[in-house]
């Protein structure tokens, strides 16, 4: 049964609102209940996993359709480029080094990566790369964990800003607010266009990586 790209944005930012506000982390950050050091630790496992984020577009990318199939595989590479092309050329690493440094962290180098942290970031490679994964299910993925961003980042601007006093850096978080839905539905009706298999696994696949995400933040929270 297919889901509709705006049928699809509804289901999933539901999704996000209610793994945002169940959070311990987040709903911590917030209050403005943890010290500013445990928020220090935290955004510094974040940064480590962010380092490697484009790890997971390349899954994507090694996952992807043929050219001359039914996929519309120029389509989806062009939406993958262009996330990348905007996290270089925009210095989206300088940015979050800037936000980092604001929190005071000052000592990135020295920055050790808990074993969740590890984990988390070959998780997306260690699940899609499976002969019994589809590039579409990896796409789906991707673009759910894109679209948790906005939230998430909403909430960290507003909470660091009027909870811990950090007035600069943020604008590393107000990157593209407004961009992913419309990644999101560019992205899923690309992939669902031509798709053979039932289209709410794909929805589910787009679920199961903002859980994942939002967990991330949970287990590195209880963790340092």
């Amino acid at each position: 049964m297919a889901v509709e790209a705006l049928s699809a944005v509804a289901d999933v930012t539901n999704h996000v609102n209610n793994s945002l506000a169940k959070s311990t982390f987040f709903a911590g950050l917030k209050q403005g209940s943890h010290s500013i050091e445990h928020v220090q630790a935290v955004f510094s496992q974040y940064y480590l996993w962010r380092n490697q984020f484009h790890r997971w577009f390349g899954v994507c990318i090694a996952k992807s359709a043929a050219f001359g199939t039914v996929v519309p595989i120029e389509y989806v590479l062009s939406e993958l480029v262009e996330h990348i092309e905007e996290e270089v050329k925009g210095d989206h690493h300088g940015m979050c080094k800037t936000f980092l440094k604001h929190l005071g962290v000052t000592n990135l180098a020295g920055i050790k990566p808990l074993k969740i942290t590890t984990e988390y970031c070959d998780s997306f490679i260690t699940r899609y790369m499976r002969l019994d994964k589809t590039g579409e299910e990896a796409l789906a993925a991707l673009a759910g964990r894109e679209l948790v961003a906005p939230a998430r980042n909403r909430i960290s601007i507003d909470a660091l800003s009027s909870k811990y006093s950090v007035s600069k850096g943020l604008e590393f978080f107000a990157l593209h607010e407004e961009l992913e839905e419309e990644h999101f539905k560019g992205l899923w009706e690309a992939v669902t266009k031509d798709y053979a298999g039932d289209t709410y696994e794909l929805v589910k696949a787009a679920k199961d990586e903002i859980t994942f995400h939002v967990h991330f933040w949970d287990d590195v929270s209880a963790a340092v």
